[in-house]
């Protein structure tokens, strides 16, 4: 760890940066000196940095400019805004970026004037020069937008030209780009010339250093809530972590970790991709029925969260994952809530409808930047709705471009199912289990495959007296009837529902109250209920088909005897 910290600030002529060495600010700077391995190793000259965290930026910035071989080298700096700038070392070690200008020449806009250089390639050119001359340093940034197509034209000569330029590769001298989508910018062949790092978003010793001077500066005696904050932070990259925190201070003076959470969220959800679902707060006893499959996951995952020293002991591992696959309507989507209160771990929703893009290569990146930002936050359940569209079979038809992309994508999913290092348990669910890749569902990447079908007697009546609030957390409904009365209507609700899912049972329930406040009726009665019922169609004879069609994918697909 290098104890270091640089601060940008506008001033004076271009971008003042002053740095000092202290202990109050400690980063990780094992994945910039893999860079520099890399580059010393000539293994290119283009090192191609992945992140959004404005704070990453100017780590390496700092880095380059005052530790290791590049110190004493000349460094540039080049975004479309600001153009081309250089570092410039004042008598009292202050180091700041000034623009850089050029006398005539087909680098000047107007004769015999001094000219800024904001233009790409004329940048590019004139950097070209630089790099094969001396040891020096190129960090570009900001240069993320897909609809600038000179742009990255000439960006991307100049990177191939550089990468294994035998002048510049004497020289030492090191071209560093910073991007949140390399596939915005670059082409897979410029990639594959290019040494690819992804920094950290922020590690949890990071994370416990700034909340450490956070505190200091606000006065705040965190010593027992430390802890709690720095899990509730991971996830977010260093520039969110500090705006988070200070944010929390600004708007109610101390750092809660409920607060600190609901800001996290929100910064999480704008990556479109990945959303903190609620889990269910009473876990199981919320959800109705499903007494095999609750037993079967209390046994196999929630009993070896709970008694973490003896599975270790014993090297009884969690499991990787597992799909719920049954009809629409059959509760998948809130057992995998009840699942997380269950092992008390956040839920991520991964949203596979954000997941494709129409520029090549973007969808993989998508993929990447949620997993990585997921596990992150890990461990963790990562839930995955209609996971067939991720894990569809491979066709071997001949496709197009859309399908190399969508197979690409899948080739990702495979190899993040069978990380070793994989801290996430991956919940599926699919009403379609017939469409999933044979790859992605065997042992090692997803361990179960497990039926919920439409609830039987048992369960039914447990569903619905889950929606009346007679078990579970949710408000008791007034009934206008006795015990007697109301163990009649259960049982007469229960016996009539045969073939119902449990969506459709909460939608009956729900029409039933509607049917009595329009009745103007302060309590729900067993007539209400009767006429709810008389008025609704369910289509039995597709039901018992469908009920057919899994039983026979339960029989394909579950290897547990007990589950069948």
């Amino acid at each position: 760890m290098l104890k270091q910290s640089l601060l940008a600030e506008g001033g004076g002529s271009g971008i003042e940066v002053s740095h000092k060495a202290d202990s109050s600010t400690s980063l990780d700077y094992d994945w910039l000196r893999e860079i520099l391995i890399a580059r010393a190793s000539n293994r290119s000259s283009v090192a191609c940095m992945v992140t959004s965290d404005p704070q990453r930026a100017l780590q390496i910035r700092g880095y380059l400019a005052i530790c290791g071989d590049y110190a004493t080298s000349e460094m540039y700096t080049f975004d479309p805004w600001r153009g081309l700038q250089q570092l410039k070392r004042g008598d009292d070690r202050h180091l700041y970026f000034d623009p850089v200008k050029v006398d005539g020449g087909e680098y000047a806009q107007m004769a015999g004037v001094q000219s800024n250089l904001l233009e790409v390639n004329q940048s590019l050119r004139y950097m070209d020069k630089i790099l094969q001359s001396k040891r020096s340093v190129l960090i570009v940034q900001d240069m993320d937008s897909p609809h600038e197509q000179e742009k990255e034209r000439y960006l991307i000569c100049a990177l191939r030209s550089w990468a294994h330029d035998p002048q510049i590769l004497y020289q030492g001298s090191l071209v560093v780009l910073i991007v949140g989508s390399p596939s915005k910018v670059l082409d897979e062949l410029t990639m594959q010339h290019a040494i690819l790092q992804r920094p950290p978003i922020a590690s949890l010793e990071e994370r416990l250093k700034i909340i450490d001077d956070l505190g200091l500066k606000f006065s705040l005696d965190l010593t027992e809530t430390r802890e709690m904050l720095a899990k509730a932070t991971a996830g977010l990259n260093l520039h969110q972590l500090k705006s988070a925190l200070t944010e929390v201070y600004q708007r109610h003076r101390c750092l809660s970790v409920e607060f600190v959470k609901e800001i996290k969220n929100d910064y999480i959800k704008k990556s479109g991709l990945l959303e903190i679902a609620e889990p269910v707060s009473d876990g199981f006893a919320s959800v109705g029925g499903y007494q095999k499959v609750k037993d079967f996951i209390i046994q196999n995952i929630v009993d070896l969260t709970r008694d973490a020293k003896r599975a270790e002991h014993l090297h009884v591992p969690l499991p990787r994952g597992f799909v719920l696959f049954g009809p629409p309507g059959t509760g998948k989507s809130l057992f995998a809530r009840a699942l997380a209160a269950e092992v008390n771990l956040p839920i991520i929703n991964l949203r596979t409808e954000k997941l494709y893009s129409k520029w090549l290569g973007e969808s993989g990146h998508n993929f990447s930047e949620a997993i990585q930002l997921a596990e992150q936050m890990s461990p963790a359940i990562i839930f995955i709705d209609e996971i067939d569209k991720l894990l569809r079979r491979r066709s071997g038809e001949t496709s197009d471009g859309a399908s190399n992309e969508t197979r690409n994508v899948l080739d990702l999913v495979l190899e993040w199912l069978g990380d070793k290092r994989r801290r996430s348990i991956l919940v599926g669910a699919t009403n379609r289990p017939e469409d999933l890749d044979e790859a992605a569902i065997r042992p090692g990447r997803i361990d179960y495959m497990i039926p919920m079908l439409y609830p039987d007697a048992e369960a039914r009546r447990q569903i619905i007296e889950v929606h009346l609030g007679l078990r579970g957390g949710q408000g008791v409904i007034p009934l206008a009837m006795n015990s007697e009365e109301r163990e009649k209507l259960l049982n007469f609700l229960t016996q009539e529902t045969e073939h119902f899912s449990g969506a459709d049972l909460e939608h009956q329930i729900n029409k039933t109250k509607r049917i009595a406040f329009c009745a103007g009726a302060w309590e729900v009665t067993a007539e209400h209920f009767y006429q709810a019922l008389e008025t609704t169609h369910i289509n039995l004879e597709q039901r018992r088909k469908d009920e057919e069609h899994y039983l026979i994918m339960a029989r394909k697909f579950v290897r547990d005897i007990d589950l069948l």
